[in-house]
């Protein structure tokens, strides 16, 4: 509550003891601050409660309310969690209570507060208060409240009842005297934890008590017109939380989402010197990974930066992995040249354009920033290339103007990036409007190529940008994260050779750094698409991905490097390791034989066995054919499935190819005196029934068979077969 300016001084300088440390805590004493399951949430600021309730209608509860007398009268501010999942319970909450009416409420509810806020009005003091019901979780023993209690009265109170905890505590006047209002629980069960309550102190002493007593805050409450604070205090449980004062209200909400994180609690106040101030109890609200990368690009760059970052699927699954203001617009220096390649592809795709066609580019440059002189005529192939590879600004100043601004950007919404704005040239933000792009819009593109949508173009799309296994930023370096991770594995030489194989890069990453007199601002930027083989069994699959991080506003160039450059290799990293994994847990048996053989002349089942490597990479297998008669002619067969025909054409065994089935006719050769065919498989090429050939890829399975001459029992001429090989190759 704000006081009157009459009633504005410096408090005594006086701390409570904290009180004794008991026993660990459960997993949540207090759900509303402990839980950090992601979830929807909310702050309102200043609204009147027919706002409030409004936003409570869209399915959100009240975990914090703040009363505030404005000149436009009373005013309700507060956070708000979405009423659902771990999240989800009865409350109410009431404004303009006395404090009979809150005791009554208590009762007719069989409810518990959770957070009492005074304030004075012409009637006396009155009470907005949220309460949640007293059961099942959220139970507890005993509870109840107190109000109008002087320091001393709430040092006395506590001294009393070693076996109750404050909960939230509220400092107000009355009638300008400094007064108390606190609700309590029981410190015992299902809200049972070490607590610390400190009144009327310094942030400086709240910050030293936090590094004391390996402690996080669950209250923060302001004295008005003043600069001293009350609060309590819980265990630190490691799980990420963050504190701040002294900001703005539209900087405490961007500091909120900015850290990936919810509000638990919301202070509107005045300090000494008059000014409004907001400050702000946050929690971590993402998953373990989110938070990873967040923290490290946050721990690198001012408050007053922004940044951003997502790892999400493309093509056949669009699963986000991790994500944090993915939605929010932002300057990306040179990494927007993606849209411009893509429309580029796209317009080759769809017949208006072609690689080979002629563009004019104007090769004048003014430090970074195009001037429009020195024209030359370069093949579109080659102005992407440098656009992408090397960044070249009056490269993509040329295919701007080969297109025009407004079709880059309704090209670009129509594949669903929506945020695109081109509002000055590349390379001259310094004197012009920043561009703005999302990392959805980028992702949406980096999908609709994953998907096929470019067509013919889609390989171009690739190779035309940054390939190399290094696309970190500042001193992070992605090529070295993959070493480390291959070297600390357990993959043999031959499956780190096949894993790095089947890995491929495309991206771009942008920069821009601006001083004017004492002001500097540096962006950063880096985005793109990479593919990595997971295992499943025998079977390698790939599964490709969208990555990229961003910084705006950063005062210093290296920082601002590696802040991004922090965020991508923590996303690299994970995925790194998770497919690293599923080779390390494959559990594949490559080579199977099938199907039974009919005894040869030799008394014998011929036998078709793998000699060498099952990896691609390796191109070393032979197919062997064993135990069959000596010195006689076989050629080996193959077939993209399995069969079963019985003496076919005459016969004496059992084909075991079904599908269409080809003769490898190099294959041809005689068994000698050792009753043994051999052949030496090219996985780059084994010929098709019908002409051509074929590539084997990891994760392809086809089936082998010999077919070789013989005798029956009679000493007729025959033919027979061995068993049928199953052969998944990785």
């Amino acid at each position: 509550m704000k006081t009157p300016s009459r009633l504005r001084r410096w408090l005594a300088a006086t701390v409570c003891a904290a009180a004794a440390l008991l026993t660990a805590a459960p997993a949540s004493a207090q759900s509303q601050s402990d839980l950090v399951n992601p979830t929807a949430w909310g702050w309102r600021n200043l609204n009147t409660p027919t706002g409030i309730n409004d936003f409570i209608s869209d399915g959100y509860r009240m975990v914090d309310i703040e009363p505030e007398q404005i000149s436009a009268g009373l005013r309700y501010s507060g956070a708000f969690v979405r009423n659902q999942g771990a999240y989800q319970k009865g409350w109410w909450w009431y404004r303009g209570q006395t404090a009979a009416q809150v005791t009554s409420r208590l009762s007719q509810h069989n409810a518990r507060l959770i957070d009492v806020e005074p304030y004075e009005t012409s009637n006396g003091i009155r009470y907005a208060i949220v309460l949640i019901p007293n059961s099942g979780a959220d139970f507890t023993s005993s509870h109840g409240w107190q109000t109008g209690l002087t320091f001393t009265g709430v040092v006395n109170w506590r001294n009393a009842n070693p076996s109750r905890r404050v909960l939230d505590i509220q400092p107000y006047f009355s009638n300008g005297n400094q007064r108390y209002a606190f609700c309590w629980v029981a410190n015992s069960g299902n809200t049972q934890t070490a607590s610390w309550l400190y009144m009327n102190t310094t942030f400086s002493f709240i910050q030293q008590r936090l590094s004391d007593n390996n402690a996080r805050l669950v209250d923060l409450e302001h004295h008005d017109g003043t600069d001293r604070v009350s609060c309590i205090m819980v265990p630190n449980d490691g799980n990420a939380w963050w504190w701040y004062y002294g900001q703005s209200s539209s900087e405490i909400g961007r500091i909120a989402f900015q850290n990936a994180s919810r509000m638990i609690d919301v202070e509107r106040y005045e300090t000494a010197s008059g000014a409004i101030r907001y400050s702000a109890v946050l929690r971590r609200n993402d998953n373990d990974l989110t938070m990873s990368a967040n923290i490290a690009m946050r721990n690198r760059v001012p408050l007053s930066s922004s940044s951003g970052l997502l790892l999400r699927r493309v093509g056949s699954s669009n699963t986000t992995v991790a994500s944090n203001r993915e939605s929010q617009v932002f300057e990306p220096a040179s990494l927007i040249k993606t849209v411009h390649h893509f429309v580029a592809c796209d317009q080759v795709r769809l017949g208006f354009d072609n690689f080979s066609n002629n563009v004019t580019e104007r090769t004048g440059l003014n430090g970074s920033c195009p001037t429009g002189s020195n024209p030359v005529s370069r093949q579109l192939r080659n102005v992407l290339r440098s656009m992408m590879e090397q960044s070249s600004n009056t490269a993509t100043e040329a295919i701007r103007a080969r297109y025009g601004t407004a079709f880059l950007e309704a090209r670009a919404a129509a594949y669903g990036a929506e945020g695109f704005e081109l509002n000055h040239t590349l390379g001259c933000l310094c004197s012009g409007t920043r561009n703005e792009i999302r990392l959805v819009d980028l992702w949406a593109l980096h999908d609709e190529a994953a998907s096929g949508t470019l067509g013919s173009a889609t390989d171009d799309f690739y190779d035309l940008m940054l390939n190399g296994q290094n696309f970190g930023m500042g001193v992070f370096n992605t090529q070295t994260i993959l070493n480390a991770e291959l070297a600390a594995s357990n993959l043999t030489p031959e499956e780190i050779q096949s894993f790095r194989a089947a890995l491929s890069f495309a991206f771009k990453g942008g920069s821009y750094s601006c001083t004017s007199g004492s002001n500097s601002e540096r962006h950063r930027s880096r985005g793109g698409f990479m593919s990595l083989p997971f295992r499943s069994g025998c079977d390698t699959v790939q599964r490709e991905y969208f990555l990229g991080a961003w910084v705006n506003d950063a005062t210093e160039s290296t920082s601002a490097n590696d802040a991004v450059g922090a965020g991508i290799a923590t996303l690299f990293t994970d995925r790194i390791r998770a497919a690293i994994a599923s080779w390390e847990n494959a559990s594949c048996t490559p080579f199977t034989l099938y199907c039974n053989a009919v005894p040869n002349s030799t008394g014998l089942e011929g036998l078709c066995v793998p000699n060498g490597s099952a990896f691609v990479i390796s191109n070393d297998i032979t197919i062997r054919g064993t135990r069959v008669p000596t010195n006689v002619f076989g050629t080996l067969l193959w077939s993209n499935s399995s069969g079963f025909t019985a003496m076919p054409g005459g016969s004496a065994g059992n084909l075991c190819l079904g599908g269409t089935i080809s003769r490898i006719l190099p294959s041809v050769s005689s068994s000698g005196p050792a009753g043994q065919l051999d052949y030496r498989l090219n996985l780059n090429a084994i010929p098709n029934a019908f002409g051509g050939f074929r590539e084997i890829l990891p994760g392809d399975t086809i089936y082998l068979q010999w077919w070789f001459r013989d005798i029956d029992n009679t000493g007729f001429p025959t033919s027979n077969f061995t068993q049928g090989l199953r052969a998944s190759f990785i």
